[in-house]
């Protein structure tokens, strides 16, 4: 069949439309990445193209104010921080969160949980949970808390804190009249939180629970700052048998989902705030 001049002409729109959308969104993402303005040479380079296609869209960002030019650099402009105000509020952390879960639950056959520090109670609050599809599994409530001092995910929510919060948590639970189980030991805590630190992880193995092992990581944002826990539950017998595989699948979906939260470090490059 003869294909005509005006088909090839809408075919080629079709297919330029949602091309030209996606390098557009690749500029602005690029460009919000960086620390400063970046000249037009160095744009095309990183986000390989021609200098000539390039400059077509970023006439029209600046045009619409997406992008201001700054002595021959590019920089967002105030039409950019807009969208990111309108935009931010929809993308609450348990939100992105979710499928981050649910691929965890899937690849690692086992019960995944998103972990929120209650300053007021001094606990961590289960927000988000996967269940395992296992029969016997680890499971809990959302809106369940667990003590900091003697979790996985706990562990991970203290080692970032800022220090003056660290320290008087372990002044009131070392002060606390109320019986607690396991016992609490400040130099033990201690020592399990700055190991925490250093390694960007958390492992027990029946610390709070007996028949319970828990994997944690910290969710980063964009400031740096900890937003969050991601953790896998799991009867202490599957923990013991493929711990390792586990600690790395939740070490990448920790990592992603800091990423999607605009974090561009890791565990170690960030220290609890003073």
């Amino acid at each position: 069949m003869a294909t005509s001049h005006e088909d090839e002409t809408a075919t080629g729109r079709r297919r330029d439309g949602p091309m030209s959308l996606l390098r557009t969104l690749n500029i602005l993402e690029h460009v919000a990445a960086q620390e400063e303005a970046m000249p037009l040479a160095r744009l095309s380079e990183a986000l390989d193209l021609p200098k000539s296609s390039l400059l077509g869209l970023l006439r029209a960002l600046t045009r619409h104010r997406y992008l201001v030019q700054e002595g021959g650099r590019y920089a967002l402009g105030p039409s950019a921080h807009r969208l990111a105000v309108a935009i931010l509020p929809g993308f609450s952390l348990t939100r992105l969160a979710r499928p981050v879960l649910r691929e965890l639950a899937a690849r690692s056959g086992e019960t995944a949980l998103l972990g929120l520090l209650d300053r007021a109670t001094a606990r961590m609050v289960y927000v988000e949970v996967c269940d395992s599809a296992r029969v016997v599994r680890y499971t809990v409530p959302v809106g369940t808390t667990r003590p900091l001092y003697c979790t996985a995910g706990g562990r991970v929510l203290l080692a970032w804190q800022p220090a003056g919060w660290f320290e008087d948590y372990l002044a009131r639970m070392a002060a606390s009249r109320e019986p607690l189980a396991p016992p609490f030991d400040a130099q033990a805590v201690r020592a399990a939180v700055a190991r925490v630190r250093r390694e960007g992880v958390s492992i027990t193995r029946g610390d709070f629970l007996s028949e319970v092992a828990g994997v944690a990581a910290p969710v980063f944002d964009g400031e740096g700052a900890i937003a969050g826990v991601l953790m896998l539950g799991l009867p202490i017998e599957r923990g013991r048998a493929r711990i390792d595989a586990l600690e790395a699948m939740v070490r990448e979906a920790a990592a992603g989902l800091s990423r999607d939260l605009g974090f561009s470090g890791g565990p170690g490059s960030v220290a609890p705030k003073a």
